[in-house]
């Protein structure tokens, strides 16, 4: 999302926090009803027009096709206040309505692309501006896109992009899970989660609503536990992460040990993925020194996920991620001889020399 949808919404209390109080608008739950559907290279809302077999067609490309055949107001399926002076105006309240409702059905849309026989990358956009809001959707090519990589020069809209990308079918997951997993998943929450009881009832609500895209225990545990200044972990872009926008961030976490500091270290510039390493394992090694394990959750090649953990629960931590089945990370520099016992081969890691 753009500055300016990101300052509208707030992000306090996490990504789940965007879902509308009020559920989904009736008028919008009437568009998941009527269903996505593909033909050919191209998916669009149900029932899939005839014309397209021929697409583009007069369109520039497929994805133009696309997002003139997805794009729809949200004002007009969604009851908002407004004003008419010359053209429709949107106060900033209805403007986060429109953009919390446009999500709760980017999250919708994203379920029904993963339930297509063949499972699509999927990009939902959602904006609003003083005049309308608007969604659309259209499938992630590699080489077509009608959106500006600088969300920002957007100056007038709030704009939120919303992309889901089929797990490959060695990680599928569905909404069934395994009692033990699931069970392992809660004690994982309860030990990382400041707040426990909200973060387990993000939980439930993730497990509940669990499907192709939206779950995998690593994803679960994110979105759980990514909460804002409340939260048990951090999420970083590992391209642009620097030590100043990582200790910024960690010392924010309500799990941040007092004593910690950051003084040792005189550089703001992460180079390499070799100097984003050393930083990490040499901030983990001042980390135990004030009793402290930093940690982290596996994610997608160019995030990184940080948190804090008492070092005396390190050994509970392991196990019940290898209940879980949840790739973790643990930070630091592991002396000559060191091993963490019934350490589950293959699904944590820990950085550093051994």
């Amino acid at each position: 999302m753009n500055d300016r949808a990101t300052k509208l919404l707030g992000l306090r209390d996490g990504f789940g926090g965007l879902d509308p109080e009020e559920g989904l608008a009736s008028g919008l739950r009437r568009w998941v009803d009527g269903g996505i559907g593909s033909c050919g290279e191209v998916v669009c809302w149900a029932p899939v027009p005839v014309h397209a077999d021929d697409a583009p067609g007069r369109h520039f490309d497929l994805t133009g096709w696309e997002c003139l055949q997805t794009v729809f107001h949200l004002e007009d399926f969604v009851p908002v206040a407004s004003t008419y002076d010359e053209g429709p105006i949107l106060g900033v309240d209805a403007q986060r309505t429109l953009l919390r409702q446009g999500i709760a059905l980017a999250r919708e849309v994203g379920r029904l692309a993963g339930e297509l026989s063949s499972p699509i990358p999927l990009r939902c956009i959602v904006a609003t501006n003083e005049t309308n809001g608007t969604f659309r959707f259209h499938r992630i090519r590699t080489d077509e896109s009608w959106l500006s990589d600088d969300l920002d020069g957007y100056g007038r809209d709030y704009v939120v992009v919303i992309d889901f990308l089929p797990r490959p079918l060695d990680r599928f997951s569905s909404a069934h899970v395994a009692a033990t997993q699931r069970a392992a998943l809660f004690d994982l929450v309860e030990l990382i989660a400041p707040d426990a009881e909200k973060a387990c009832g993000r939980l439930e609500y993730v497990l509940e609503n669990a499907s192709w895209s939206a779950f995998d225990p690593e994803d679960a545990l994110i979105e759980v536990l990514f909460d804002g200044c409340d939260g048990g972990l951090v999420y970083f872009d590992r391209e642009v992460a620097d030590p100043y926008a990582i200790r910024s961030r960690l010392a924010l976490l309500p799990t941040c040990p007092e004593g910690l500091t950051w003084d040792w270290y005189d550089g703001d510039i992460c180079k390499t993925e070799t100097d984003l390493q050393t930083y990490l394992r040499l901030s983990a090694d001042h980390c135990r020194t004030v009793g402290t394990a930093l940690i982290g959750v596996v994610t997608g090649k160019n995030g990184l996920v940080l948190g804090f953990l008492p070092s005396n629960k390190l050994e509970q931590f392991i196990e019940l991620a290898a209940s879980a089945d949840a790739e973790i990370v643990i930070y630091g520099t592991v002396e000559p001889g060191a091993h963490w016992p019934n350490r589950p081969s293959g699904r944590s890691e820990i950085n550093g020399p051994t």
